[in-house]
């Protein structure tokens, strides 16, 4: 033990070992910082990657896909829910009708069953056409009873956000916009099939002219 600063010797080998016992704290401090931020940005990158996928789904959750049957009618382009769509099938053995509602084209049967065939050009105030090969019937899915919708052809299926339906152009005479949700891709009419079938209008009183 020194007893005063004079007795202290100054040894340049031991001050050298003591500076570079001082520069590898000093790094390894710098190393470990740079760790500690380095781990820092990463976990900020995790929780920035779980936050977009969580609201990523999230988004989709609120984006309600449906798929549609598009059909035409006179010269413009329909749509129906698959939901409310049993099959399609093709115009045949058609028997009309006499002193029945004048929606109701006729009757026709399917595996034996018969159904009434509703004239959609009537129900939505479309100047009629003559019958072609190219008709369909659109089988409506109901509980109770079979009915067909006849359109003029069929393009095929299509799926669309809910969250793009739009309104109805004002062209669109009031009495058709009972049976119409909306419009989807700018032109495309979108058809409530239950709105059709439970108008007295068209069925008759509880549905009466449709079960056959």
């Amino acid at each position: 033990m020194y007893e005063t600063v004079e007795d202290i010797v100054y040894d340049p080998e031991q001050w050298k070992q003591i500076r570079e016992l001082l520069a590898s704290v000093r790094s390894d401090l710098e190393i470990q910082k740079v760790d500690q931020a380095d781990a820092e940005a990463a976990l900020l990158r995790s929780r920035a990657r779980s936050y977009a996928r969580l609201n990523g789904r999230a988004h989709a959750d609120t984006v309600e896909e449906e798929d549609i049957v598009l059909f035409n009618l006179g010269g413009d382009t329909y749509a129906v829910s698959c939901n409310e769509i049993e099959e399609v099938i093709p115009l045949k053995n058609l028997v009309a009708l006499p002193y029945t509602n004048k929606v109701i084209l006729g009757i026709s049967s399917l595996r034996g069953i018969l159904f009434a065939v509703i004239d959609l050009k009537r129900v939505l105030n479309i100047p009629a056409s003559d019958l072609t090969t190219m008709h369909r019937v659109l089988m409506v899915r109901h509980e109770s009873f079979k009915v067909g919708f006849l359109v003029d052809s069929v393009q095929g299926m299509r799926s669309y956000s809910k969250n793009d339906l739009q309104d109805l152009p004002p062209e669109i005479h009031e009495r058709s916009r009972v049976y119409l949700h909306g419009l989807v891709n700018g032109s495309v009419m979108v058809l409530n099939a239950k709105a059709v079938i439970q108008d007295p209008l068209v069925g008759g009183e509880d549905n009466a002219s449709l079960m056959v």
